[in-house]
């Protein structure tokens, strides 16, 4: 069974910001519901996993920052796209501040990472790195493989 570790869910939170910049602005606000409860990393101690919940668990003001910033300048590529006529140079301008923007988010969730890792006690290092590389090793191959169809007799 796959083990959510911080990196993931950091990268995950990463990655639904940008996917919820870049969508279409929803009609109304849904209710918020309560985050999930952290899931422990089976061999990390509990020192690892409680340092592991905190920066889980911590709210990103930059992250929101960004996320403003990119859901902008996806508004202003989507202006520049849905045009009549295509200005080629806004575009441009538009793709390249929303790519920028979204390479911010990543470095900054890339720092984030590096600052819990060297929280972490030693021993649960490479438990929690492994566990890392692991999961998302796993998630492309099962988006890349996805089940077949069988085909009805």
């Amino acid at each position: 069974m796959k083990q959510l570790s911080i990196l993931a869910a950091l990268a995950i939170a990463g990655a639904a910001t940008i996917a919820t910049a870049q969508a279409p602005s929803a009609p109304a606000a849904k209710p918020q519901q309560a985050p999930a409860a952290p899931r422990k990393i089976p061999g990390v101690s509990d020192e690892g996993n409680a340092i592991l919940q905190k920066a889980q668990s911590t709210p990103d003001p930059l992250v929101q920052q960004l996320a403003t910033k990119v859901r902008s300048a996806h508004d202003q590529l989507m202006s520049a796209v849905m045009a009549p006529v295509i200005d080629p140079d806004k575009v441009e301008a538009a793709m390249k501040t929303e790519n920028d923007v979204q390479t911010q988010i990543r470095e900054h969730n890339t720092d984030r990472l590096i600052a819990v890792l060297k929280s972490l006690p030693s021993d649960d290092r490479g438990t929690f790195l492994r566990t890392l590389i692991l999961s998302r090793q796993q998630r492309p191959a099962a988006q890349a493989n996805p089940p077949a169809a069988t085909p009805k007799p």
